[in-house]
């Protein structure tokens, strides 16, 4: 069985710049895609969202497939998941390796990162403050 691979940012961003195959998942809410920016070049699949803040495992699988398209062994593609601070791209990515992807990686400090001594997200690591390219819609 597959394992779920954990990159930092700039791991996870060199893979992307290697590999064109390769797909940026956030799995964020809807909110946080709008309010707090988004990665440059992601699909975006939320693990939860509005209304009832539950994870729909067989409708998150069908949006994946849906995004990545009608390819050769899909659930081989290299899939790269981002959330704010790992544990929901955690959860998804292990959906996805228990549903028989195979190449899945998630970003352990997520977009905003972990907590700073103030309980602030942005100032101690992530996609933004590691300088990743990102925009906000």
């Amino acid at each position: 069985m597959s394992q779920l691979v954990q990159y930092l940012p700039k791991k996870a961003y060199e893979h992307l710049q290697e590999n064109d195959n390769a797909f940026l998942i956030d799995v964020r809410t809807e909110a946080e895609n709008k309010f707090v920016g988004r990665p440059l070049d992601c699909i975006f699949v939320p693990w939860v969202d509005e209304p009832d803040w539950e994870p729909h495992p067989q409708e998150f699988i069908g949006a994946v497939k849906r995004f990545i398209g009608k390819r050769d062994r899909i659930l081989d593609t290299e899939i790269i998941l981002i959330c704010r601070s790992g544990y929901r791209s955690d959860d998804a990515g292990k959906c996805l390796i228990d549903h028989g992807f195979t190449n899945v990686a998630h970003i352990v400090s997520g977009f905003e990162g972990d907590l700073d001594e103030s309980d602030q997200r942005g100032n101690v690591n992530g996609w933004r403050h590691d300088g990743m390219p990102w925009n906000q819609c």
